[in-house]
Protein backbone atom coordinates (compact mmCIF):
# COMPACT_ATOMS: atom_id res chain seq x y z
CA UNK A 1 0.00 0.00 0.00
CA UNK A 2 0.81 3.74 -0.88
CA UNK A 3 0.28 7.09 0.68
CA UNK A 4 -0.04 10.38 -0.30
CA UNK A 5 -0.42 13.72 1.86
CA UNK A 6 -1.24 16.90 0.46
CA UNK A 7 -1.90 20.18 2.11
CA UNK A 8 -3.93 23.12 0.01
CA UNK A 9 -4.49 26.20 0.04
CA UNK A 10 -7.16 28.18 -1.57
CA UNK A 11 -6.70 32.37 -2.03
CA UNK A 12 -10.42 34.05 -2.66
CA UNK A 13 -10.07 37.23 -4.87
CA UNK A 14 -13.49 38.14 -3.05
CA UNK A 15 -13.55 37.92 0.52
CA UNK A 16 -9.50 37.78 0.40
CA UNK A 17 -9.89 34.87 2.47
CA UNK A 18 -7.50 31.79 2.96
CA UNK A 19 -9.13 28.13 3.35
CA UNK A 20 -6.82 25.33 3.95
CA UNK A 21 -7.49 21.56 3.22
CA UNK A 22 -5.59 18.91 4.30
CA UNK A 23 -5.66 15.30 2.22
CA UNK A 24 -4.52 11.59 2.89
CA UNK A 25 -4.71 9.07 0.51
CA UNK A 26 -3.99 5.49 0.68
CA UNK A 27 -3.81 3.59 -2.25
CA UNK A 28 -3.47 -0.28 -3.14
CA UNK A 29 -3.52 -2.02 -6.56
CA UNK A 30 -7.18 -1.35 -7.29
CA UNK A 31 -8.73 0.67 -4.66
CA UNK A 32 -8.22 4.16 -3.26
CA UNK A 33 -9.12 5.95 -0.33
CA UNK A 34 -8.73 9.04 1.39
CA UNK A 35 -9.79 11.31 4.36
CA UNK A 36 -9.91 15.28 4.21
CA UNK A 37 -10.69 17.92 6.32
CA UNK A 38 -11.36 21.79 4.67
CA UNK A 39 -11.54 25.30 6.66
CA UNK A 40 -12.37 28.44 6.17
CA UNK A 41 -11.30 31.54 7.90
CA UNK A 42 -15.22 32.26 8.50
CA UNK A 43 -14.55 28.96 10.69
CA UNK A 44 -16.94 26.65 8.19
CA UNK A 45 -15.34 23.52 8.16
CA UNK A 46 -16.07 20.18 6.90
CA UNK A 47 -14.62 16.47 7.06
CA UNK A 48 -14.59 14.19 4.35
CA UNK A 49 -14.10 10.05 3.87
CA UNK A 50 -14.46 9.12 0.70
CA UNK A 51 -13.31 5.52 -1.79
CA UNK A 52 -12.94 4.58 -5.05
CA UNK A 53 -12.19 1.13 -6.85
CA UNK A 54 -11.58 0.37 -10.43
CA UNK A 55 -12.62 -2.96 -11.89
CA UNK A 56 -10.67 -4.27 -14.71
CA UNK A 57 -13.03 -4.82 -18.02
CA UNK A 58 -9.82 -6.57 -19.88
CA UNK A 59 -9.93 -5.35 -23.60
CA UNK A 60 -12.72 -2.74 -22.37
CA UNK A 61 -10.85 -0.57 -20.07
CA UNK A 62 -11.89 -0.20 -16.34
CA UNK A 63 -14.94 0.42 -14.42
CA UNK A 64 -14.34 3.23 -11.47
CA UNK A 65 -16.81 3.49 -8.92
CA UNK A 66 -16.69 5.78 -5.77
CA UNK A 67 -18.67 6.93 -2.56
CA UNK A 68 -17.81 9.82 -0.41
CA UNK A 69 -19.86 11.42 2.80
CA UNK A 70 -18.84 14.29 4.58
CA UNK A 71 -19.91 15.95 7.47
CA UNK A 72 -23.25 17.63 7.42
CA UNK A 73 -25.04 14.52 6.00
CA UNK A 74 -23.73 15.09 2.65
CA UNK A 75 -23.19 11.50 0.39
CA UNK A 76 -22.23 11.43 -3.08
CA UNK A 77 -20.97 8.72 -5.79
CA UNK A 78 -20.00 8.38 -9.46
CA UNK A 79 -19.48 5.71 -11.89
CA UNK A 80 -17.31 6.09 -14.68
CA UNK A 81 -16.10 4.02 -17.56
CA UNK A 82 -12.78 4.89 -18.65
CA UNK A 83 -11.88 2.78 -22.20
CA UNK A 84 -7.90 2.92 -22.17
CA UNK A 85 -6.06 -0.14 -21.91
CA UNK A 86 -2.87 -0.42 -19.77
CA UNK A 87 0.04 -0.05 -22.11
CA UNK A 88 -2.19 0.45 -25.44
CA UNK A 89 -1.63 3.30 -27.73
CA UNK A 90 -4.07 5.27 -29.74
CA UNK A 91 -8.22 6.78 -28.87
CA UNK A 92 -10.11 5.71 -26.05
CA UNK A 93 -13.84 6.61 -24.66
CA UNK A 94 -14.30 8.62 -21.53
CA UNK A 95 -18.28 8.48 -20.12
CA UNK A 96 -19.15 9.11 -16.19
CA UNK A 97 -22.50 10.03 -14.04
CA UNK A 98 -21.91 11.42 -10.51
CA UNK A 99 -25.17 11.80 -8.10
CA UNK A 100 -25.04 13.53 -4.41
CA UNK A 101 -27.97 13.67 -2.19
CA UNK A 102 -27.68 17.53 -2.97
CA UNK A 103 -26.79 18.42 1.16
CA UNK A 104 -24.22 21.08 1.52
CA UNK A 105 -20.70 20.54 0.15
CA UNK A 106 -17.45 22.44 -0.55
CA UNK A 107 -16.30 20.89 -3.93
CA UNK A 108 -12.51 21.37 -4.11
CA UNK A 109 -12.56 20.46 -7.90
CA UNK A 110 -15.21 23.10 -9.02
CA UNK A 111 -16.76 20.80 -11.17
CA UNK A 112 -20.45 19.86 -10.90
CA UNK A 113 -21.02 16.45 -8.80
CA UNK A 114 -24.68 15.78 -10.45
CA UNK A 115 -23.31 15.19 -13.77
CA UNK A 116 -22.56 14.20 -16.87
CA UNK A 117 -18.78 13.15 -18.03
CA UNK A 118 -18.00 12.33 -21.61
CA UNK A 119 -14.86 12.78 -23.81
CA UNK A 120 -11.75 10.66 -25.20
CA UNK A 121 -8.29 10.15 -24.36
CA UNK A 122 -5.40 9.91 -26.65
CA UNK A 123 -2.22 7.77 -25.55
CA UNK A 124 0.88 8.13 -27.41
CA UNK A 125 4.65 7.37 -26.03
CA UNK A 126 6.50 9.99 -26.93
CA UNK A 127 4.00 12.85 -26.53
CA UNK A 128 2.36 11.39 -23.65
CA UNK A 129 -1.30 11.37 -23.30
CA UNK A 130 -3.88 13.67 -24.36
CA UNK A 131 -7.65 14.28 -22.64
CA UNK A 132 -10.18 15.96 -23.57
CA UNK A 133 -13.59 15.90 -22.30
CA UNK A 134 -16.70 17.81 -20.66
CA UNK A 135 -18.58 17.61 -17.43
CA UNK A 136 -21.66 19.46 -17.35
CA UNK A 137 -25.07 19.52 -14.63
CA UNK A 138 -27.79 17.13 -15.38
CA UNK A 139 -29.86 17.39 -12.38
CA UNK A 140 -30.36 21.11 -11.39
CA UNK A 141 -30.97 22.83 -14.19
CA UNK A 142 -27.91 25.30 -14.01
CA UNK A 143 -26.38 25.14 -17.33
CA UNK A 144 -23.39 23.96 -15.54
CA UNK A 145 -20.63 23.00 -17.87
CA UNK A 146 -16.70 22.28 -17.28
CA UNK A 147 -14.43 21.75 -20.58
CA UNK A 148 -10.97 19.86 -20.15
CA UNK A 149 -8.07 19.53 -21.71
CA UNK A 150 -5.54 17.81 -20.42
CA UNK A 151 -1.98 17.01 -20.98
CA UNK A 152 0.15 14.28 -18.77
CA UNK A 153 4.07 14.06 -20.14
CA UNK A 154 7.22 11.94 -18.22
CA UNK A 155 10.50 13.52 -18.53
CA UNK A 156 14.00 12.32 -17.93
CA UNK A 157 15.43 11.58 -13.86
CA UNK A 158 11.56 10.35 -12.83
CA UNK A 159 9.79 13.79 -13.54
CA UNK A 160 6.37 14.18 -14.74
CA UNK A 161 4.04 17.13 -15.25
CA UNK A 162 0.08 17.36 -15.98
CA UNK A 163 -1.38 20.62 -16.79
CA UNK A 164 -5.06 20.78 -18.08
CA UNK A 165 -6.72 24.17 -19.27
CA UNK A 166 -10.28 24.28 -18.79
CA UNK A 167 -13.45 26.24 -19.47
CA UNK A 168 -16.62 26.90 -17.23
CA UNK A 169 -19.99 28.28 -17.86
CA UNK A 170 -23.13 28.46 -15.91
CA UNK A 171 -25.32 29.67 -13.38
CA UNK A 172 -24.54 28.66 -9.64
CA UNK A 173 -28.06 27.77 -9.02
CA UNK A 174 -31.18 27.73 -11.68
CA UNK A 175 -32.43 31.34 -12.64
CA UNK A 176 -29.80 32.95 -11.51
CA UNK A 177 -27.18 34.80 -14.09
CA UNK A 178 -25.07 33.11 -15.87
CA UNK A 179 -20.98 33.41 -15.34
CA UNK A 180 -18.20 31.93 -17.85
CA UNK A 181 -14.63 31.77 -17.09
CA UNK A 182 -11.29 29.77 -17.81
CA UNK A 183 -8.58 28.52 -15.86
CA UNK A 184 -5.44 26.46 -15.77
CA UNK A 185 -3.84 23.72 -12.98
CA UNK A 186 -0.15 22.84 -13.24
CA UNK A 187 1.06 19.55 -11.68
CA UNK A 188 5.01 18.47 -10.85
CA UNK A 189 5.83 15.46 -9.36
CA UNK A 190 9.75 14.85 -8.85
CA UNK A 191 9.81 11.08 -7.36
CA UNK A 192 7.92 11.13 -4.03
CA UNK A 193 7.09 14.99 -3.92
CA UNK A 194 4.83 17.00 -5.94
CA UNK A 195 3.25 20.51 -6.62
CA UNK A 196 -0.25 21.67 -7.76
CA UNK A 197 -0.63 25.62 -9.41
CA UNK A 198 -4.29 26.76 -10.43
CA UNK A 199 -5.71 29.59 -11.01
CA UNK A 200 -10.11 29.08 -11.34
CA UNK A 201 -12.04 32.49 -12.30
CA UNK A 202 -15.54 32.18 -11.83
CA UNK A 203 -15.11 29.08 -8.93
CA UNK A 204 -18.31 27.45 -8.08
CA UNK A 205 -20.28 29.74 -10.74
CA UNK A 206 -19.54 32.55 -8.64
CA UNK A 207 -17.39 36.14 -9.01
CA UNK A 208 -14.43 34.60 -7.45
CA UNK A 209 -11.27 33.85 -8.71
CA UNK A 210 -10.12 31.29 -6.67
CA UNK A 211 -5.75 30.81 -6.71
CA UNK A 212 -4.74 27.19 -5.52
CA UNK A 213 -1.75 25.59 -4.03
CA UNK A 214 -1.10 22.35 -2.87
CA UNK A 215 2.42 20.28 -2.06
CA UNK A 216 2.39 16.87 -0.68
CA UNK A 217 4.50 13.64 -0.67
CA UNK A 218 3.93 10.24 -1.13
CA UNK A 219 5.15 7.47 1.60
Amino acid sequence: MTWKATLGTYQDSVTKDTSTDVNLRGSTKDTRFWFGYYQELTNFKQSRLGAERAMDLASYGKLIYSLQVASGGFVGGSLTWDGKQDNVEGLSPLLGWGRTNAKPYVNLNFDPNDSVLWGGTYSQRQIGQISLFQIFDDRFNTGQRVTHLVWRGSMPNSVSLVVDAFHRSGASEAGEARVSGNGLATTLEMRDYFVRVAYDQKANYTQANITRLAVGFRF
